[in-house]
């Protein structure tokens, strides 16, 4: 019962009670940052005790990992016949997310982890690798069609591309132009890539 009612709140299911955490937690993580997305905060946003925020996970890091996965939806690049086209759509895409709110906390999260290989693989398996195999598809597409070297290093490739964006929306603060973009597609389609030889 609450104290200044005297009414008994309905209990919530464990599904209820985890959505509601979770919800708590995207508020003060896009209101106020990581930094200030805490146990404590998160249980007095849901209104629950710490004790059932932790029943679920056990740190904050989980967590938010946890929420960023939940939040992930991966951007399709459908096949317009047309390499370039879709090469420029993928960049795009990439530079869209690294430069977004998720994009920015996914990075102070990895930055967060230590030693701990399950969060690690929850955030490769859910967030990561699933925006990896789009790019990869686009990618063998382009060599399927002769666009691009059969050769192509296709992993090393798309670590140039977002390590390049992550930089640059995340560190350096500086925008990806439009002219830097259609460089990095004319390259590739030059045959300017990383090879597996």
């Amino acid at each position: 019962m609450t104290e200044q009612t005297g009414v008994r709140r309905p209990r919530l299911s464990p599904e209820e009670a985890r959505e509601r955490i979770l919800t708590a937690a995207g508020e003060i993580l896009d209101a106020s940052g990581y930094a200030a997305t805490t146990m404590e905060e998160i249980a007095a946003r849901a209104g629950m005790a710490k004790k059932s925020v932790y029943r679920w996970w056990p740190n904050r890091i989980v967590l938010i990992a946890d929420l960023l996965a939940r939040r992930s939806t991966v951007h399709t690049v459908p096949d317009q016949g047309d390499t370039r086209a879709e090469l420029l759509e993928l960049i795009d895409t990439i530079a869209g997310y690294t430069a977004g709110a998720d994009g920015g906390q996914l990075r102070l999260l990895l930055g967060s982890i230590d030693d701990d290989p399950e969060t690690e693989r929850t955030i490769l398996a859910r967030i990561i690798e699933p925006r990896r195999a789009l790019a990869r598809t686009v990618v063998q597409r382009g060599i399927a069609r002769g666009d691009l070297p059969a050769d192509i290093d296709v992993d090393l490739l798309l670590d140039l591309w977002n390590g390049l964006l992550t930089y640059r929306s995340g560190y350096r603060r500086a925008p990806v132009l439009r002219s830097t973009v259609q460089q990095l597609v004319e390259l590739a389609l030059a045959g300017h890539t990383p090879r597996l030889r």
